[in-house]
């Protein structure tokens, strides 16, 4: 069985949309345990109202403390740590069990916007996303308006998920997506759980894995799974206006526990913590001065732009990303940098 752990405190639109989400794609058994950090809105009695099991807490808890307070009290043999500001597709779940259970993996991740196959296919959706609203408006919507959003992100959710599945269900890569990340039970455990210090947990996850499997050999690293995809709004969260944190343990970012040489020897994009003072091509100095910046002022006007765009037919809006992907698949089949 599985069992899905989400942390929310108010955010009712949120959590209404994320429900509907897993009620009509969860396959298989499955069970949701809410950890309700002081939710004032409703949010908690929503859950209750419609069969989760809802831990309440009369403080904010941070996130990795969350977690593992609903991953306490699961009785699932996976576990998905998974944000509130989700929208989960089709058999989500089912597409990453199944990928773990073949290539016995400890935990994996389904694509979602802060990682797809390929950067460019990536920077894309992100720059279509940022142009739709990104979490900056998304964070006092209701459940009606983040549908609209999702609507003029995807076109029709389904086709769109569709044609992702077919585009990417064989690819798997390095990496995390910290928005939900599937593990097994026994990891969990034999880990102890997520380290509280950290807030960053999903790196610190997939850092912990990396180096067991490189100095004991008996876990594997997270995966990205291209059979699944889930939306995450992005941000939400942050962008809204909830209470401080109550815990009161140690709190350590992760270059205070990881060291500068063991994120670059462990994360899943070499070069990724190359130093600025490293001395660079002039093509490696020309991106980072003016590709980046370009890249930033497109994205403004694409905002600025938006929404003339938001109700072009969702056949057309499908049929883009269809393109995307087949780029994005000519991409990966040429052996190009990704």
């Amino acid at each position: 069985m599985l069992s899905i752990i989400v942390a929310i405190h108010n955010q009712l639109g949120h959590n209404q949309l994320f429900l509907e989400g897993i009620q009509r794609y969860t396959t298989g058994p499955y069970e949701v345990i809410v950890i309700d950090n002081h939710s004032t809105d409703g949010s908690a009695e929503f859950f209750e109202s419609n069969g989760c099991r809802v831990i309440r807490n009369d403080r904010n808890l941070c996130y990795p403390e969350s977690m593992n307070l609903g991953s306490d009290a699961a009785s699932g043999e996976f576990l998905c740590h998974i944000n509130k500001d989700l929208y989960v597709a089709p058999n989500w779940n089912g597409f990453l069990i199944e990928a773990m259970e073949r290539h016995r993996l400890d935990a994996a991740s389904p694509l979602g916007l802060e990682m797809m196959p390929t950067a460019p296919l990536t920077d894309w959706m992100q720059g279509r996303w940022a142009a739709i609203g990104q979490g900056r408006l998304s964070s006092g919507k209701g459940i009606k308006q983040l549908r609209t959003m999702i609507q003029s992100m995807y076109g029709d959710w389904e086709r769109y998920c569709g044609e992702a599945h077919r585009a990417f269900a064989e690819t798997m890569f390095d990496g995390i997506v910290g928005s939900c990340v599937m593990i097994r039970r026994s990891t969990y455990d034999t880990l102890g759980g997520l380290d509280e210090r950290i807030q960053s947990a999903d790196w610190d996850l997939y850092y912990t894995l990396r180096k067991r499997e490189q100095a004991v050999g008996d876990m594997k690293r997270c995966m990205v799974v291209g059979a699944s995809f889930v939306h995450h709004f992005i941000r939400a969260t942050i962008k809204s206006k909830r209470e401080p944190f109550a815990c009161t343990h140690p709190r350590l970012s992760i270059p205070e526990k990881w060291s500068m040489e063991e994120q670059e020897r462990l994360w899943c994009k070499p070069n990724y913590f190359r130093s600025i003072s490293d001395e660079r091509s002039f093509q490696q100095t020309l991106r980072r001065h003016v590709g980046k910046p370009l890249k930033k002022l497109v994205q403004e006007f694409n905002r600025a732009t938006a929404w003339r765009r938001l109700w072009i037919s969702p056949d057309r809006v499908v049929d883009q990303y269809r393109r995307q992907f087949e780029q994005a698949v000519a991409r990966l089949l040429s052996g190009m940098p990704s």
